[in-house]
Order: C-alpha cells, then structure tokens, then sequence
C-alpha cells in the first residue's frame, strides 16, 4: 500500500486488509492524499467502478472524531435505489467501527428515522426532496440533526449540473449552512463531468471554501458495432439483431423512451421464446413500479449464470451497481456524449472492455450516432448550458424559505434573491415583480411587517409533490391481482379491453378507477406500448453538430464499414459547404443549419415572427427548420433582424406557445408573464448565436 493507506484510521486499514484489496486505486490514492493536505472541497472523476465511494467515505470516516457526538456525514443521492446500494457498502465498511447508518427518503424505515431525531449521529443518506421535506416542514427538526454535519458528499453530481432540480439542491446545500456550527466541507463524485464544466463544477458549492478537482482519464477499451435498420418502427431485423449480440452475455438496451423501452422487451422475450433462448428480459424505467425495478437490480446484481436484457431508459444511466454487465445497446443517438459515456460506464467493469452496438433506423440518427462515438473516442464531452435567472426555482425556494421560517421579516424577505445566493443574478426589480404576483395569486400574504405563507400554497402541497422539481401527468396506477406493476398516463387509447406493454409483459386492461386512478390488468397476448408524455429531448449540442458536419465534409478522415459508408454517402450528396445549406424534400424546402438546438428553436421563432404565424418549426433529428416561403422570410430576418423586443411581443400575444418552452418547468405557475418571456429569452433560446449564424453584426 502506499502512503495514503497509512493515512486512514486503523479500523479502516483493517478493513481494507481483510477485505484482501491488492492495492488502492488511483483515485483513492490521490483523494485520500488531497483529503489530508488540506480542507478544500473535492470533485472526484473517474470511471465506473473506480472505487469512487471508498475514494471519499475512507478518508472523510478516519477525519471524524466522534460518530456519536452528532450525524456527521450527509451524503446526497439522486436515486434512492443509488442509496440502497451505497447503504450496503458503507455499513459493511464500517461494521466493526459502530458507526450508525441511516437512510433517510420516502421509503425508508420511520422507526429508524424515529431513532435518529431522538439520537442524531453517524451518517445519513438522503435524497435532495427529503432535505427539502426537512428544511421546509421540520425546520425545528433539521436544527437538531444538522448542526453537527462535517461532511456533505453529493453523488453523480453530474446530474445536477443542470436543470431544476440541481438548482434546487444547490440552494438547499446553502440553506444547510444556517443550521452547522461550522462550514461542512463539500464533496461531489462522479463518472463524466468533461473538462468544459471544471468551472461549473467548483461553482456548485458555495460554502466559503475552494474546490479542488481531481480526475482519473483512464478508462475500459471500447468495441463497437454499428448496425442500420431503416424503418419507422422497431424493425425484426432490429429484434434480431439484438438477440444474437444477446447471446454474448448481460446486456443493457437504450431505447431513449420508456414506449419503445416496453416494445423492446416485449419483442425481445418473444425473439427469445421463438428461438428457445433461456434469457430473462425486464423493462426499467420511471413508470415501472420502485418494487418491481428494485427486483429487476437485485436480480441483475445477483445473477451468475443467467443471462438477461435490462431495457431501460436513464434511469440505469446513473451509478446503480447491477453487477457485470458485457454490453450496451444504444438505439438510435444518445443525444449527448456525456449521456453516452455514462451508459458505457455500465459495461466491462470486469473485462475492462467496454461494447458498444449501436442500432439507427434512420440515416440522421445514424450519423448523429456516429459523431457522438467519436467524440467519445476523441475524449470530447459536451459543455453543460448554465441556467441563467431561474425564476421558477427561485420562487419555490423562496415559498419553502417562508414554510421553513414560518413567515419572515419584511426586511428579512426582501433580501432573499441575495441571502438565496443561488439566485444571486435575480434583480431586485425582479424579485418585486415575482412578489406582487405571489400576493395576487394568494402565494404569500404581506402583512403589516411580516410576509408569510398564503393559502394558495395548499394546491402545491397535496402529496408531497411541493418537495420536487418532477413534472406528474394524470397517471393511474396499474394493479395486477398480486400488487402494483407501474404508472400510465390516461389517453385516448387506454380503453378496457385493450392490451397494453408495461414492466416487459403485455396487459389486457379489465377495470379503470376513475374515482381512485387505479387500472386493474391481466395477463395478455398481444397488444401495443402505451403513450408516456415526455417533455421532450435533451438539447443537442455544437460539437455533436460540428462532428456530424465534419463526418459528411471530410469522407477521407470519416470513413466505416459498409453498409454504413453508403448510407453516410447518400447524406453526403446533399451537402454542400455553403454558409445556408437549403434541401428540398417532399414538395417542401428546409434549411439544414447543423446548429445546437437553441439556435434552430430561435430560428424557427423569428421566422414565425416575420411571417406572422406558427408555421414554422425545428426537426432536431436532422437538424432543420422548416415552413412555407423558408427562404423569404429567411432572406428577411437576415435583413432585418428580430430582436428581444419583437420575440417578448410575440410570446405575450399567444400563452399557449409561450407556454411550449416551458415544458420542463414545474413551477413557472408561480411567475408572472414578463418574467416567464425574460426565463425563455435567456435558455431557451440563443438570440447571439443565432445573429451570428445570420451575419448580423447588430446589438442584442
């Protein structure tokens, strides 16, 4: 062992002795020496199954003094089947230290939580909604439990780099430092954060420390397979495919929507019956039930000999350990080379030989797909977009700030764009705005010299949805005649007597609840998957861009097998190197940009602009904006250009497609108009960008 071995308490070095471990990896090694050299934060990068979590709980367990003078550790987790497992790994590390271990989330045990508010000590797992639970509806509570903590580890921080529920974290990490007699110095893991987030990275924290970051590059060989398929369903050549790589071992399927995620396992298991293949498929995703995708990780993390397909959408793109793992399956493109690399983790944990078969069913998800490996074999990872002004987030955090006080000061209130630190760019213009709203819509009520919380707050409350960023549908829950099985959304085709997909078997509707939103189903023969509402894909970035254009402009540099260097051909005839590349397909003409999301949505809406409609609109799949008349109005938003005020104008003329950028946005209910238009204009849409893309040289 090396230097940083001796560093670790004696308990722990017994431990990693017993546990006959050969020697620390190089992560461990170097967090364990950063660790005790000095008191900065840490991110910690490396692959999966690096040991990322013995890299940070050895050295933050041998730091505390005392485990029973207070809980100590706070480690935060996106997923609670993440903090079943990690509960599992530290209690074994530290069984004959007597540390207590709790997990603290909706499906934890109460009489354990119980034992912790009567006794607070030792470490606590939990989940950023159950400290926004404690802070906003046991404040009283959270002052007793918190006051102690030295330690905050935050898991897959990647994940909460960007979008709400991120933003909600990183304000509650910052509410948590009101109740710890001292700073609690801060640690994230993760497997992929890229180079270009560094900054974003460090920016997470804001506890009064700086923030050392400290990466491990290397990472499993990687194979891969691409195959094409075209067709606008899931192909039976796609099946096909599929169940012969199947044949090598456990494999994950990534179909990018939990409808296609049902088809796959349902045509997977009927390939494999028909074949006489003894492999288990399962479907996983958010509306399978917690039970029944808690079996299928169990089952996964415990099989040896048999062999199984975990189709999945994101919800296994994060470090959930489901054991040995040879292969992924990505159909169509991963939209973004961080969500790539992740799901690559997943794989060749004991081979140290990632495989990839990646699957396209249509010629620009293929060449998509092709640019993202090779930005992942480059090493090239998307930058993560920063939310500017997030109203929405703000205004929750300021409503859970009055619950949690139980009313404020005016002089209190009117300071918390700034003592909420995370919204530190939220004028105080804004903030008077946001305010008066919230007393229209009966949110708060000012009295004389106090702002509390109005009645108003109650339709936000029901549930305990208050607590999360997650946007809920009108879902029913599925009942068989043993337990639940998962969630769908209530549409037109949900009928009794239809045959639906769900959790991977085929379902024959039999009764629909309305009064208390339950579905009871039997077993089926055939039927089809079931519509899941989705707010729609990730962003696509400009360097997926850049690489698709370059794999078309360079055929000398890009060149693979064939059939693929025919299908890539075919693109290429079309492409021009022309600064505006128009196509024409099926009577209509489009402008291909090769442009990031942003700039094509911006596009699409000055071009509604200038011609006084909705007719216009962006295909991410191939990177194209398109409507009647394109090169007209194009010509004529290059000449003259559509700036914030005419877009703000626009948007306050029709609410319901202001409203279709704000998808995403829980709640935006909570914020007035003006603000809602500034909140798109600002991430939603890249007017700069877009000018430059245009050759205009003007002021925005």
């Amino acid at each position: 062992m090396t230097d940083a071995y001796s560093l670790l308490n004696r308990d722990l070095r017994f431990y990693i002795h017993e546990k006959g471990w050969p020697k620390l990896t190089r992560i461990q090694n170097a967090a364990i020496k950063t660790y005790f050299a000095n008191d900065n934060n840490l991110i910690l990068s490396a692959a999966t199954a690096q040991g990322k979590t013995e890299a940070v709980f050895l050295p933050a367990i041998s730091s505390i003094d005392d485990f029973d003078d207070g809980l100590k550790i706070l480690y935060i987790s996106p997923l609670i089947a993440l903090i079943n497992d990690q509960f599992k790994r530290i209690n074994d590390m530290c069984l004959d230290m007597d540390i207590a271990i709790t997990a603290w989330h909706g499906e934890a045990s109460k009489s354990k939580k119980d034992a912790l508010i009567e006794n607070p000590r030792g470490i606590v797992l939990i989940t950023p909604e159950s400290i926004e639970a404690l802070l906003s509806g046991k404040s009283d509570l959270a002052k007793n439990l918190l006051k102690d903590v030295e330690v905050v580890i935050v898991d897959e921080i990647h994940s909460f780099l960007s979008g709400n529920r991120g933003l909600q974290l990183k304000s509650l990490l910052t509410r948590i430092l009101r109740y710890t007699y001292e700073s609690p110095r801060m640690i994230g893991l993760s497997a992929t954060i890229g180079e270009e987030n560094y900054s974003l990275a460090k920016n997470f924290f804001a506890n009064g420390r700086d923030t050392n970051i400290i990466v491990d590059k290397s990472r499993n060989d990687l194979e891969v397979t691409i195959d094409y398929f075209p067709s606008e369903n899931i192909s039976s050549d796609a099946i096909k495919k599929i169940s012969a790589y199947a044949d090598d071992g456990a494999m994950l399927v990534f179909p990018n929507s939990r409808d296609k995620v049902e088809t796959f396992a349902v045509k997977l298991s009927e390939e494999f019956k028909e074949t006489g293949k003894d492999i288990r498929v399962f479907a996983h995703h958010s509306s399978v039930s917690k039970n029944r995708r808690k079996e299928i990780e169990d089952f996964a993390k415990k099989a040896r000999m048999e062999q199984f397909v975990i189709c999945a959408t994101s919800t296994l793109e994060l470090g959930i350990d489901i054991g040995a793992v040879t292969s992924v399956c990505q159909y169509g493109p991963s939209h973004s080379v961080l969500s790539l690399a992740q799901r690559l983790g997943r794989s060749g944990r004991k081979t140290k030989t990632s495989i990839l078969h990646q699957i396209s069913a249509n010629p620009w998800d293929l060449l998509e797909s092709l640019a993202t490996i090779s930005l992942y074999k480059d090493g090239i990872l998307d930058k993560t977009e920063e939310t500017h002004k997030a109203y929405d987030v703000f205004t929750h955090q300021v409503l859970s700030t009055l619950l949690e006080n139980f009313g404020l000061s005016i002089e209190e209130y009117k300071y918390l764009n700034k003592t909420l630190s995370t919204f530190s760019d939220i004028s105080d213009e804004d903030f008077a705005q946001i305010s008066e709203h919230l007393a229209k819509e009966g949110y708060i009520e000012i009295l004389e010299n106090e702002v509390i919380a109005g009645s108003a707050i109650e339709k936000l409350m029901s549930r305990g949805n208050f607590y999360n960023q997650f946007i809920t549908g009108g879902s029913y829950t599925v009942y068989n005649d043993k337990a639940k099985i998962g969630e769908v959304e209530i549409s037109p085709e949900i009928q009794v007597d239809t045959n639906i997909y769900l959790a991977g078997s085929i379902r024959r509707i039999e009764q629909i609840l309305s009064k208390n939103k339950k579905i009871i189903v039997q077993r089926a023969e055939a039927g089809k998957a079931p519509k899941f509402t989705s707010i729609g894909d990730m962003d696509i970035s400009d360097i997926i861009r850049n690489r698709m254009k370059e794999i078309l402009k360079y055929p000398d540099k890009y060149s693979f097998d064939e059939p693929i260097n025919e299908i890539v051909g075919e693109l290429r005839e079309e492409y021009t190197d022309d600064d505006y590349l128009f196509v024409a397909e099926k009577d209509t003409i489009s402008l291909r940009t090769f442009k990031n999301s942003k700039i094509n949505r911006s596009l699409a809406l000055m071009l509604n602009i200038a011609s006084n409609s909705k007719d216009y609109s962006n295909n991410e799949t191939d990177s194209t904006v398109m409507g009647p008349e394109i090169i007209r109005y194009f010509d004529q938003i290059r000449i003259n250009p559509i700036g914030e005020e005419q877009i703000t104008k626009f948007l306050e003329k029709d609410q319901t497609y202001m409203e279709s950028f704000l998808g995403a946005n829980k709640y935006m209910v909570l914020v007035p108009t003006d603000l809602k238009i500034d909140y798109i204009i600002k991430n939603s849409l890249d007017i700069k960008g877009t000018y430059e893309y245009l050759g205009i040289k003007a002021e925005i």
